[in-house]
């Protein structure tokens, strides 16, 4: 039995980069559905609330879909 290490290899950093990927993604939809709340005290967001939504919606979409893909290729 062999081990074919550039496949190993290729999997690791494949799997790596789905993870940041999806990991960025989650952590920009959050802010972007933050800049829908009104802060009180502090300085105006960045966003409107529309276009945080907007950014929002479309960040977490595309995780969810990389997720399920993911989720596919391991059932299929």
């Amino acid at each position: 039995m062999s081990i074919a290490w550039g496949s190993l290899g290729l999997v690791a950093l494949v799997s790596f980069a789905a993870a940041i990927a999806v990991t960025a993604l989650v952590s920009f939809g959050i802010v972007g559905l933050a800049a829908r709340a009104p802060r009180p005290d502090g300085p105006e967001p960045a966003l409107s609330p529309a276009a945080g939504t907007a950014v929002g919606a479309v960040c977490l979409g595309v995780a969810a879909l990389i997720v399920l893909y993911g989720l596919y290729l391991i059932v299929a």
